[in-house]
């Protein structure tokens, strides 16, 4: 009989939002846009096998926050944070498209980042190791609950052994109700071992504002695998990622792109 397996969490992603007091030194343009936006995409640097999802929120007293698999190599040591902090330090104006806002953020130091109209935001480190530390589009789609939709993957298409396969199998098929996940394969549910009514492979995920932390799942071998999720506006695409070693997701040394294709950052829809 197989045993339904839980992965350790590798991307405990703190969802809690942080209070402190006011700046009197802040700057006063953080009083208004870009304050209370939130930004997905994705960071755009090297080390990945793909451009992983990020989450950036501008907050209350000039204070930001970006989730994502963070990576950094600091004295010789690998530091893997899920979310970092930053304040931020001046407001520009450049036109009456563009606005510059620069801000202090852990790891990455001194970052300016590139509002084009009120749209689009690309961040440029001054660090010359990270040069460019993400690329995001304004998230102001109204919030919804992801409760009774099912997403899944792409289906492949070309001529090689790939054609009709299903893209990112641990999340194709994901079904959500209010507080779990479930898994479809083949048409109907996944049922685990032994199959009884009921018995329903499932996992209880968290979904905060365009984040989602959930898991996908290994039919073969009954494990489920740690997630971490952004939806792009309009709630029907989510980026996904997981740093779980045996997560069913595209690699540069797969000869074959079995998982979906490779380089491209996974993006699951809603069916």
């Amino acid at each position: 009989m197989k045993k339904l397996t839980l992965c350790s969490l590798c991307l405990a992603v703190v969802l809690a939002a942080c209070s402190s007091d006011d700046d009197a030194n802040a700057p006063q343009g953080a009083k208004e846009f870009p304050q209370d936006t939130e930004w997905v995409g994705v960071l755009d640097r090297n080390g990945y096998q793909y451009p992983p999802p990020a989450y950036l929120r501008f907050k209350e007293n000039d204070k930001l926050v970006v989730y994502a698999p963070h990576f950094f190599v600091e004295d010789g040591n690998v530091i893997r944070p899920d979310s970092v902090n930053g304040r931020l330090t001046s407001i520009t104006e450049v036109d009456d498209a563009t606005i510059d806002v620069r801000a202090n953020i852990e790891h990455y130091g001194e970052v300016t980042m590139t509002i084009k109209d009120k749209r689009t935001l690309t961040a440029i480190s001054t660090n010359a190791n990270k040069p460019v530390p993400f690329t995001l589009e304004l998230y102001d789609t109204p919030l919804a609950s992801l409760s009774g939709s099912v997403w899944s993957g792409p289906v492949m298409t070309g001529l090689g052994p790939t054609a009709g396969m299903v893209a990112y199998p641990d999340l194709s098929t994901i079904v959500f109700d209010q507080f779990d996940t479930y898994y479809g394969r083949g048409g109907r549910l996944f049922e685990m071992t032994p199959q009884t009514p009921g018995n329903l492979a499932k996992s209880a995920y968290q979904k905060k504002r365009a984040m989602v932390i959930m898991r996908g799942f290994d039919e073969t071998n009954a494990l489920l695998i740690d997630y971490f999720g952004v939806l792009l506006p309009g709630n029907d695409k989510m980026m996904v990622y997981s740093g779980v070693s045996g997560a069913r997701l595209p690699y540069y040394t797969q000869t074959i792109p079995w998982n979906g294709p490779i380089g491209q950052t996974p993006i699951i829809e809603k069916q």
